[in-house]
């Protein structure tokens, strides 16, 4: 079941990605880092699974799909430098640290998408 929850002590967003098909993983992944972005946090934690999956061809689509979208810099506007020693790529997460924001907001959270089934 996808949650997420923010931590305002340590700047941090978590988000549990589990339940989500492939494609809503990565829209809900890129609204919440969006999101912490705009309300000035340092970093967005992804829990994406597949911890014991090496390799593309063994599973792991949403893990992979992350790290590709952080590589090719599609996240560029709201976090740090793609190569960046901030970043944390983890067997069964991933941490993405955060660009400062000059012009921070604060409105409420938005909701995660519903599950498919």
């Amino acid at each position: 079941m996808a949650w997420f929850s923010v931590d305002i002590f340590r700047r941090c967003v978590e988000v549990d990605l589990h339940g989500y098909s492939h494609r809503t993983a990565l829209l809900a992944a890129r609204e919440k880092i969006k999101e912490a972005y705009e309300h000035e946090f340092r970093y967005v934690r992804l829990i994406h699974g597949a911890a014991n999956v090496r390799n593309k061809e063994d599973g792991g689509s949403i893990k992979f799909a992350l790290r590709a979208m952080l590589k090719s810099g599609e996240l560029a506007g709201w976090v740090e430098e793609r190569d960046s020693k901030n970043h944390k790529l983890r067997d069964e997460s991933i941490v993405i640290a955060l660009r400062k924001n000059p012009a921070p907001a604060d409105r409420e959270w938005r909701e995660m998408p519903l599950e498919e089934y």
